[in-house]
């Protein structure tokens, strides 16, 4: 992979964004993508058309912190979780159609789908990240592995959404961060729930 500094990493996938969004992705050449953000195709040099992919969910990622002092600080983990994940797929949204061009070929491709998993773990760590839980050492990277699952199943169910309707995605990501938490509960990262009233009471 090549070494592009930021500036270069957000016009790349800028460009990508714009020429997927009116063509097949098979179609894009660098040349194209330079032509497209007004730059040398030399400062794309040691590129390839799967690091503007890169590139394009990288920038996803970061439009994840954007106005992070609006969410509420009594949430539960899950609500946070859930509300940090679905601001991916908002951010997604408007560029559906040159997403889905991207992703034309990822059924059928097992290299790609391992590499759209580990895009999803690096999701996963951030998203951890900024929801307060840890991300590292063998538990956060544990974490960061079960999440990136569930943003993959959330990320399929998007893929089948209507544009402009997030109702498959939230059902998906709802149903599986309660399977998490009810699973895993504290380990995961999830408060311990509080025992019910009558058991307590008991």
């Amino acid at each position: 992979m090549a070494h592009l500094d930021s500036s270069i990493r957000r016009d790349l996938a800028r460009a990508a964004l714009l020429i997927a969004g009116g063509a097949p992705w098979r179609e894009v050449t660098l040349i194209r993508l330079a032509d497209a953000a007004a730059r040398p195709a030399s400062d794309f040099y040691g590129a390839s058309l799967w690091e503007a992919v890169d590139c394009v969910e990288e920038a996803f990622d970061r439009a994840i912190a954007d106005n992070l002092d609006e969410m509420d600080p009594k949430q539960s983990v899950r609500d946070r979780l859930f509300e940090l994940i679905m601001r991916r797929f908002e951010a997604m949204e408007p560029h559906r159609a040159a997403v889905l061009s991207m992703e034309q070929r990822l059924d059928r491709d097992p290299t790609l789908m391992a590499s759209a998993h580990q895009r999803h773990v690096r999701c996963a760590r951030w998203v951890l990240a900024l929801a307060g839980l840890e991300a590292d050492g063998m538990t956060g990277q544990a974490r960061a592995q079960g999440l990136g699952v569930i943003i993959g199943q959330a990320r399929a169910a998007w893929r089948g959404d209507d544009a402009g309707d997030f109702a498959k995605t939230m059902a998906s990501l709802d149903k599986n961060l309660r399977r998490a938490e009810e699973m895993f509960g504290r380990w995961a990262g999830f408060e311990a729930k509080k025992p019910d009233a009558s058991t307590s009471s008991a």
